[in-house]
């Protein structure tokens, strides 16, 4: 696979490996003031941004969480 490929979805890996689900990224708007500012500036309902922005949060959150380990 090439490095382009890996980079795009290691978001999507990620979340399985953590077993990311909606309520989790709506949690995680909360604790990251980044992604908290995307979302404010995005103009969507925090619905509709977590749904568009799968990808994104799960990148955030699971760069915490192995951080964190």
């Amino acid at each position: 696979m090439s490095k382009d490929h890996d980079e795009a979805s290691h978001g999507s890996q990620d979340a399985r490996r953590h077993k990311l689900d909606h309520q989790v990224r709506n949690e995680w708007l909360d604790r990251d003031t980044g992604l908290q500012q995307a979302w404010q500036t995005s103009g969507m309902t925090r619905d509709d941004f977590i749904r568009h922005n799968e990808g994104m949060i799960d990148k955030v959150i699971s760069a915490n969480l192995d951080r964190d380990r």
